[in-house]
Parts: structure tokens; C-alpha cells; sequence
């Protein structure tokens, strides 16, 4: 026997009996869509398809080929610096072989070619210090102080002239009056570096040869004030520090030391380039690399969660 509620109702497919008295009535009921509802598969590829729009949009941004060329410039810098640490190596072999061999009469008339090959080598020259074509470079600072490059034409047996740096003055002798005791004017026999003439760099002023202001070696423009040869000479300073000393306070130059030091910093900026390379491949591999499916995220997930209980 069936019983029936107040309203009285039976469902049974689409269709709903309810008895209203003694009447049995069929009503129906609206009909609505059924839910379409995704499966699991189907919603982790839906996912996958969004982090491989995601990954190639990231793979062809302005961002990854920057990072693609910052390795490939720091790994060709670091590479061409180890080409360049090589080359100074040997100069300095060569350098520290020419300096320490024993020193030799300096032809009188002297070609380029010879410069090149004798830099740094050690020669002897005799002549007279013409001081009235004194020239002084700078300010140039030694230890902190500041003062100048003395440039003074040698005159030697023959009449020709050679420039020779004869080392570093005090500001405050700048006036030749102030330094007697380097106003020599016996012949001198001086042992000195054959030095091929310095450069300046882009923000040194020029020199003015009228006035005999001179900011820095101009070899061509010294050679034809004081009608020499194009020939620079260090002076090699051979006394003790305590006569060095002395030496500043009379205002006698003080000379090139005996070790020249020549600057080699080419590991250093070796290794800075390559850590450089390095540090941007990482940041390039991490922001190219391809995401894990979702089906793999889930994997690893529950391995995880499995490793900890």
C-alpha cells in the first residue's frame, strides 16, 4: 500500500502523482540540462595547456634572448681575457729578461725599431744635462704628494740630443733656483730604461709648448722644442733610501727604481667574467626550463605526502 504525504506525491521518472482529494493527477516537472561535468584527466589537461602557453610566451619574451646574450658576452670577455693574460705573461718574461741583462752603449742615432726592441733594457749614456730646455710634467703625485716629471734634453759627444726623464721633483721646487744641486752642469754618465713614449688618455690636456706647460710626455712635441731625437730614457735611481730622501729635500729627481712595476690584472677579471657567465647561465636555465605536467605535480605530491607517514 502506498502512502501519500499532504500533498500527496510519488516521483517516478519525470513524473510527479499527487492526489488532491480523490483525484490522481500527473504533473510534470521541468526539465533542465544535465550538468556537464569534466573528468580529472580532463581537467589536468586543460592545466597543461595553460603552463605551455605560459612557457612559450616566457621562452620568446625580450627577457630570455637578454639573458641568453649576457652569458655568451661575459663567457667571450672571460675567454679573451685569458688570451690577454697569456699575452702579459710573456711580456713580462721578457721584460723581466731585458731589464735584468747587462746594460749597453746607447747607439747615437737610434731608430724606432730599435726602441721597440730594446724597451726596458738597460743602456749607458754620456753627455751634458742641457737644463735651460728643462721641461716639467704634471702635477704628478708620488706617495701622496704632489709635484712634477723632470724632462731634460742630454747632449752627447756628437751634438745630438736624447730626452731623458730624470724622475720626480716637490711642487715647491718647481723653480730650478730652488734646486741647485740638479742644475749640474759637469758630464754625467747615466744608466737609463729605453722607453717607448707613454700615451695620454682622452681627459689629459693638451700640452702648450709655447708656455712650457707640458701635462704629459708629448715625445714628438719635446723632441722638436729642444731639437732632439724622438728617444726617451728613464733615469735608473741607484741610491739607497736614505739618499733618496736626501735627494727629494735638495731637489734632485728622483728616478725609476731598478723594479718596474707593470700592472697585471687580467685573472682578476678572468674569474669576474666567468662567475658572470656562470650566475646568468643559472638565471637563463631556470627561466627557460619547461614546467611540470599536472599529472607529474601530482605525482610528486603524493610521493611526498607518502614520505612523511
Amino acid at each position: 500500500m502506498i502512502r501519500f504525504s499532504s500533498p500527496f506525491q510519488l516521483a517516478f521518472g519525470r513524473a510527479t502523482f499527487s492526489r488532491y482529494g480523490s483525484t490522481l493527477c500527473r504533473i510534470r516537472q521541468p526539465t533542465t540540462a544535465p550538468t556537464q561535468t569534466r573528468s580529472y584527466a580532463q581537467r589536468l589537461d586543460a592545466d597543461d595547456s595553460v603552463l605551455e602557453k605560459e612557457w612559450k610566451r616566457r621562452l620568446y619574451s625580450w627577457r630570455t634572448i637578454g639573458l641568453f646574450s649576457i652569458p655568451l658576452i661575459a663567457f667571450g670577455l672571460g675567454t679573451w681575457q685569458l688570451f690577454r693574460l697569456k699575452w702579459k705573461l710573456a711580456l713580462l718574461d721578457d721584460v723581466n729578461d731585458r731589464m735584468h741583462r747587462r746594460p749597453i752603449a746607447l747607439p747615437l742615432r737610434v731608430t724606432a725599431d730599435e726602441i721597440n726592441r730594446n724597451e726596458y733594457r738597460r743602456v749607458l749614456v754620456h753627455g751634458v744635462f742641457d737644463h735651460s730646455a728643462e721641461m716639467l710634467v704634471g702635477p704628478r703625485a708620488y706617495e701622496g704628494e704632489p709635484g712634477f716629471i723632470v724632462v731634460t734634453p742630454l747632449v752627447r759627444e756628437d751634438g745630438s740630443r736624447v730626452l731623458v726623464n730624470r724622475g720626480w721633483i716637490k711642487r715647491e721646487l718647481k723653480d730650478p733656483k730652488t734646486r741647485p744641486d740638479s742644475q749640474d752642469a759637469e758630464p754625467v754618465t747615466v744608466v737609463a730604461f729605453v722607453r717607448r713614449a707613454p700615451r695620454a688618455n682622452a681627459f689629459t690636456p693638451k700640452s702648450d709648448p709655447n708656455s712650457n706647460e707640458w701635462y704629459s710626455i708629448d715625445l714628438g712635441l719635446m723632441a722638436q722644442r729642444s731639437n732632439s731625437q724622438e728617444v726617451l730614457l728613464d733615469a735608473i735611481q741607484l741610491d739607497s733610501h736614505i739618499s733618496i730622501v736626501d735627494d727629494a729635500k735638495r731637489g734632485i729627481p728622483l728616478g725609476t727604481p731598478m723594479e718596474v712595476d707593470i700592472r697585471n690584472n687580467h685573472l682578476q677579471y678572468l674569474i669576474t667574467w666567468y662567475v658572470l657567465g656562470v650566475l646568468t647561465t643559472g638565471m637563463l636555465v631556470y627561466n627557460i626550463r619547461r614546467p611540470l605536467t599536472a599529472a607529474a605535480r601530482v605525482k610528486r605530491m603524493r610521493d611526498r605526502a607518502g614520505s612523511f607517514l
